[in-house]
């Protein structure tokens, strides 16, 4: 260390600095160069607990209403971010790069999927008070879109403290073919295994869309 100082000094004088402002600088440098030294490593820290609650009440009631209208017809999946599900594809990479962004810690309530090959087909927003806000009216249109663009429909269903197994079952009726006893083809493709609903008065095939407004589960009963 002395070395380095002599160093440092005989750059100094060189300068054309005084005696006594080599000094001071020299000293200055040796209390840092002491600090740094003497600093101690701060520990790793992990300050990471379990949430309370990792669905409300809300999320609960709805959860078991619907494992109990699909059966084993769905896998039904909670909180599922947006980039596990969507990817974006385009050759221009700062475009991948601000839509990636856009999807980046957004999430669905609940996802369905196929039973055998686990792929989405419908998701599920339970909207609260929050929902009224007009950040998250953007927010919620921006998700419907993402939804449409990729082809999967999304419904929306007022959050309630309570569901009954009917007015939920009458929401997702249209989406789903309640019986999943068919196996995967022998090539074992991914395939989906429901097939389109029919329309109850005219027989023609449902078209699936997304939802843009959020439609009371009260009214679907009326």
């Amino acid at each position: 260390m002395s070395e380095k100082f002599s160093l440092i000094r005989g750059i100094l004088s060189k300068l054309g600095l005084s005696k006594e402002a080599v000094d001071d600088v020299v000293d200055l440098v040796g209390d840092f160069l002491g600090s740094k030294e003497e600093k101690p490593k701060s520990p790793i820290e992990f300050p990471y607990h379990l949430r309370d609650a990792f669905l409300s009440n809300a999320e609960i009631s709805f959860y078991h209403i619907v494992q109990s209208v699909v059966g084993e017809t769905s896998q039904v999946f909670s909180k599922v971010s947006l980039g596990d599900i969507f990817y974006v594809k385009s050759s221009d990479a700062s475009k991948h790069r601000i839509y990636t962004n856009k999807i980046d810690r957004k999430h669905v309530d609940f996802l369905l999927c196929n039973p055998k090959a686990v792929r989405p087909f419908l998701g599920i927003e339970l909207d609260d008070k929050s929902h009224q806000r007009n950040d998250r009216q953007e927010r919620d249109q921006f998700v419907d879109q993402v939804f449409a663009a990729a082809g999967i429909p999304l419904v929306r269903v007022p959050a309630k403290h309570t569901y009954s197994l009917q007015e939920v079952q009458a929401v997702l009726q249209p989406y789903i073919q309640l019986d999943a006893s068919q196996p995967l083809p022998p090539d074992d493709k991914p395939q989906q295994s429901w097939t389109t609903p029919r329309c109850t008065k005219c027989g023609s095939e449902m078209v699936m869309r997304a939802a843009r407004n959020v439609v009371p589960v009260e009214a679907v009963n009326e």
